[in-house]
């Protein structure tokens, strides 16, 4: 409840700031879509951005270079920290720190939207942003913009429509000496297999550590794997039921059972048992060190684990397997399709150049190919079929790192490209055919689609979610751990009533009934 306080007095603090500076505005003419700033151009504009928490240094990076070098515009990087980003940003936004453009997940969306943090951005971008309009779908355009089509952010679409995002890695060496030949499937076999490791190992390892909290994954970081909320028909935080009606996790009716689950884990020591206080650094440092058998993950988690690992204890990449959606005891496995925002790209109001920050992006999409993936025969070719390999080590050394960079994008051509940054990394390429893969495949049908991927901007969504989502995971880990049972969810619907949760059910009815 604390931590939901401080979200609400941290916009609370931001709608006083940034009510006072349109205010302002107003009383000395300003146009509210600031194109009152001219473009001063390449070479005369610094821009400081701010972006999500990466382990290398943006400033040195060789991206950094090459797009100074493409675009004529200087640029200084920052990043939010990797635990806590949401309060991070909301009261460096209220405090006026000055940033010219962030990069933020849909929850930070949502959150500097409802605070009147951020720009408008239609006239900026029809007179600096042409190519950055026609780069993306009307649909998607109407995810970052409010219900009367104004745009304050640029999106940055997930390149696959269906992929495994989430997912446990697992020491498949170890599950060999302890007799377990083939990966779970189905809930109960995951449950024997973890049982079967305890028994086999007693307290050596810890069986499972979790959970797995990216930053990337829009709203969905919760205290739980997807994986095993697909087998009791979880697969969003927002869903539908049969009939089309807007339900809460909550109130789906495998929330409870999935909760008793696991917690019973929990109880039985196959779960970490520092899970209600893990951090992605924590969980990755278990199970690269080799304390741990299976680790919550994802792509981009096992990108460092994987070959951590394998240094560290001495295994190789046919040493690792992974846990993809399992089935419950009835077949039900839903997955959440991963077509959606990944980020976007706003200019807070406090920009003095809006107009150079547009132009910046536009200069980066146009230059997109080269900035991306390369100079083609250098580090990527064509195959007879069109698709592009990369040339590694060097795609990997040169544009291994590009995508943290990226704000406007041709989503049409760089979804073509994309799969080929799966394999800047063995660690990717591995789990990629693993999990994603694999699913599709043979399993296709697990994926579900997301009703809400392209939701126009809602009030109450915007103003509330981040307050329901916090209060959701409070109570899941609690429940896990046996602070409380699921015979307290009435304390947790309570929090979420008076977090408004009818207020934005109404509003997500209201959106679907209207598509």
């Amino acid at each position: 409840m604390k931590k939901v306080l401080a979200v609400f007095l941290i916009i609370l603090i931001a709608c006083t700031l940034f009510a006072k500076g349109a205010s302002e505005a107003s009383a000395t003419g300003e146009k509210k879509t600031g194109t009152k700033n001219a473009l001063l151009g390449p070479g005369n504009v610094t821009i400081k951005s701010v972006y999500q928490n990466v382990t290398f240094d943006p400033n040195t990076d060789l991206m950094a270079g090459l797009i100074e070098k493409s675009t004529g515009y200087k640029a200084e990087y920052f990043t939010l920290p990797a635990q806590n980003a949401d309060e991070k940003l909301a009261l460096e936004v209220a405090s006026g720190v000055n940033y010219d453009i962030i990069r933020c997940s849909r929850s930070q969306f949502n959150m500097l939207l409802a605070s009147n943090a951020l720009m408008p951005l239609n006239d900026l971008l029809d007179e600096y942003g042409q190519d950055i309009i026609a780069g993306y779908t009307q649909e998607t355009w109407d995810a970052v913009s409010d219900k009367n089509k104004v745009i304050y952010g640029i999106p940055y679409k997930y390149a696959a429509d269906k992929e495994v995002a989430s997912f446990i890695v697992c020491r498949k060496d170890l599950m060999k000496k302890a007799g377990i030949t083939e990966m779970p499937i189905t809930l109960d076999e995951f449950y024997n297999t973890l049982v079967t490791l305890k028994k086999y190992y007693g307290n050596r390892y810890i069986i499972l550590t979790g959970p797995y909290l990216p930053a990337t994954e829009k709203n969905e970081n919760w205290k739980f794997p997807k994986v095993i909320a697909s087998a009791f028909g979880i697969w969003g935080e927002w869903m539908t039921d049969e009939n089309g009606k807007v339900i809460y996790m909550t109130e789906a009716k495998g929330f409870k059972p999935m909760l008793e689950f696991m917690n019973k884990l929990y109880n039985e020591g196959l779960l970490d048992p520092d899970w209600a206080v893990s951090t992605n650094d924590s969980v990755a440092e278990k199970f690269s060190s080799g304390r741990a058998i299976m680790a919550c993950s994802s792509r981009t988690g096992c990108t460092t684990m994987s070959p951590a690992v394998i240094k560290n204890v001495g295994i190789t990449y046919d040493d690792l397997s992974y846990i993809s959606p399992l089935e419950g005891k009835d077949g039900t496995c839903t997955y959440m399709m991963t077509e959606a925002i990944s980020s976007i790209s706003v200019i807070p109001k406090s920009c003095k150049h809006p107009a150079d920050v547009i132009n910046w992006c536009h200069l980066k999409l146009q230059d997109q190919l080269y900035l991306n993936f390369g100079i083609e025969g250098t580090h990527f070719t064509y195959d007879a079929d069109g698709n592009m390999t990369p040339n590694n080590p060097l795609f990997a050394n040169e544009r291994g790192n590009s995508y943290w960079y990226c704000n406007a994008m041709d989503m049409a051509k760089y979804q073509k490209d994309w799969p080929a940054r799966i394999r800047k990394s063995e660690a990717q390429w591995q789990c990629w055919k693993g999990t994603t893969i694999a699913t599709v495949n043979s399993r296709d049908h697990v994926f579900v689609d997301n009703p809400f991927k392209f939701m126009t901007a809602q009030e109450n969504y915007s103003k509330f979610n981040s307050a329901l989502h916090t209060s959701l995971n409070d109570f899941v880990v609690q429940v896990i751990c046996g602070s409380k049972t699921v015979d307290n969810i009435n304390m947790l619907e309570k929090d979420l009533t008076a977090n408004n949760l009818n207020q934005v059910r109404a509003e997500l009815q209201a959106y679907l009934a209207a598509k």
